[in-house]
């Protein structure tokens, strides 16, 4: 008896497939759009952002809607949490990941001094304020760890998944592009397109978000690591 899919079965598939990738990249043009003209609107110092309540509150808002997308655009395929990538990995792909992380920051710092990139995303506070610690707590936790997971779920889970229909080269590159474009700062957007190249890649190759989740939330980490560590230099 025949195992593979019938053509109308195929064309069903291609079909979901196509409708998922034209939501996710309007999702995404409506997020590019956004950043870079709020970010054309700033006219004040930034650098007190991660001493600010409001930047966790504002954060977990959106955040919990760009999940809601990315699970209703899942809802297309057959299994959601494949789509996703909500599988068990193989821990060589953490290794691995952990090179893009690498990549990234050797990239990062070489174009710094031409691309301004980190000075003008502009959230890093001059020194420590002890009045704030709480909401630079929570704000970190958000960078580290809930940040990480919703962007990796939103562009490297469903992302990922739905441009699959232009191609798995496509789908890699077009992501990596997107997810770089979408923190409105063309400045960083070369080391943070070659982070989301490389880190959808290895969803594709481990089939999971998971290392992916940990190389960001490392990536995160380190950012904020360096900050703390300037204050005490």
């Amino acid at each position: 008896m025949p195992t593979t899919s019938s053509p109308t079965s195929s064309r069903r598939s291609r079909t979901h497939n196509g409708k998922a990738a034209a939501i996710w990249l309007g999702v995404c043009g409506f997020l590019i759009a956004s950043a870079f003209y709020l970010a054309s609107l700033e006219t004040e110092d930034d650098s007190e952002a991660l001493y600010d309540g409001g930047l966790a509150v504002a954060g977990a808002i959106q955040y919990a809607i760009i999940v809601l997308i990315a699970v209703g655009i899942a809802r297309l395929f057959p299994n959601p949490m494949n789509a996703l990538g909500l599988r068990r990995f193989h821990a060589r792909w953490v290794w691995i990941s952990f090179v893009v992380v690498l990549a990234t920051l050797a990239v990062g710092i070489a174009l710094e001094p031409v691309l301004h990139g980190g000075e003008e995303q502009g959230l890093a506070p001059d020194e420590w304020q002890p009045d704030h610690a709480t909401a630079f707590v929570v704000n970190s936790a958000m960078i580290v760890l809930v940040a990480p997971f919703v962007e990796e779920l939103f562009f490297r889970g469903i992302g990922v998944r739905a441009l699959t229909v232009f191609g798995t080269m496509a789908a890699i590159v077009l992501s990596g592009i997107v997810f770089g474009a979408v923190h409105g700062v063309l400045g960083a957007l070369p080391p943070l397109a070659l982070f989301g190249i490389g880190l959808a890649w290895i969803r594709v190759r481990s089939a999971s978000i998971w290392p992916g989740f940990i190389a960001h939330a490392a990536y995160n980490g380190i950012g904020i690591a360096f900050l703390v560590l300037s204050w005490a230099i």
